[in-house]
């Protein structure tokens, strides 16, 4: 039984357009598919200008454009097969991910993954291996956001090729496997040194992020506490004094309205409540923000006017 069957909490359930309007998942999927088609479009006989622009090439970034760190993580390359299967597993994984941990740190996620498969390339680089050789994709970001998916449910079933059910930890596993293989005796290493910074970093995100999100909730709550409370009260005249209603009246209860503004809001506070009940179930009450405290707080306030 779902939060919205419960007899204490039932309200409409948003429009499936609203979902994917505040989504991040899709905003990320829109924006690589529209980079794709970019180069598509505007790729010469030989090579896309946007590959040129933003590809990783460790001695320009020496030479100072430093922009290809980040670039080269989140642009996809012009490979249509491999950007099929990459939308899928995002769409697949991403939307499980941002609803434990909410969309502004699963954007952020994606974002470092794709600047931590270009500092492992950077590393390698470093040491003389494929250091001339140019390289774009979003491979690395994928694989973090299936490694992270994987080490949260391992035990979830993904269909290869659509036919072949298999835990999704066992295929994480495997395809790290041959990336590690292709590294060791593979003639372009760097693509799959990519590959591995990006398990790399879901990995240690998946360890670290619980303590780390946990620091910054309290360090929010506390420069909040710090924060000085301003009232305004405004003056009251003997007239307005005079002109307001008597004590009774102004201690009779109204009869409880449900009007279409408050439907709406409550229609907001269960979407978000079913997204705060999934992170607790995941991290704990600890990882949670002030506003997902308040909109846990509220919940109950509802619950317990509904039992009265």
């Amino acid at each position: 039984m779902g939060i919205y069957d419960r007899d204490y909490y039932r309200e409409p359930s948003p429009r499936w357009a609203a979902n994917l309007g505040n989504s991040g998942t899709v905003w990320i999927m829109a924006t690589t598919i529209v980079l794709f088609f970019v180069q598509a479009f505007t790729r010469p006989p030989r090579i896309s200008p946007l590959f040129e622009w933003g590809a990783f090439h460790f001695g320009k970034i020496l030479d100072g454009e430093v922009w290809r760190i980040i670039t080269a993580g989140l642009i996809p390359d012009a490979h249509l097969f491999t950007l099929i299967f990459a939308m899928i597993l995002l769409f697949w994984a991403g939307k499980e991910l941002e609803r434990v941990y909410g969309t502004r740190t699963f954007v952020a996620f994606y974002i470092l993954a794709g600047l931590a498969t270009s500092l492992g390339k950077f590393a390698v680089g470093s040491a003389g291996i494929d250091a001339e050789v140019p390289s774009m994709g979003i491979g690395g970001a994928i694989f973090a956001v299936m490694v992270l998916f994987a080490c949260l449910e391992p035990k979830r079933t993904i269909l290869v090729m659509f036919v072949l059910p298999m835990p999704i930890a066992l295929l994480v596993a495997i395809l790290l496997g041959l990336a590690v293989l292709s590294a060791l005796n593979g003639g372009m290493k760097v693509h799959a040194v990519g590959i591995i910074s990006g398990a790399i970093f879901g990995f240690a995100f998946f360890k670290l992020a619980p303590g780390i999100l946990k620091w910054l909730n309290a360090n929010r709550r506390e420069s909040r506490a710090r924060s000085p409370v301003r009232l305004h009260v405004s003056p009251v005249d003997d007239d307005e004094r005079d002109r307001s209603p008597p004590e009774s009246e102004q201690d009779r209860p109204t009869p409880p309205t449900m009007p279409r503004a408050a439907r709406a809001v409550d229609e907001q506070l269960e979407a978000k409540l079913d997204q705060v009940l999934s992170k607790v179930a995941k991290l704990g009450r600890a990882s949670l923000t002030p506003e997902e405290n308040e909109i846990l707080q509220r919940a109950s306030e509802i619950y317990k006017k509904k039992r009265s």
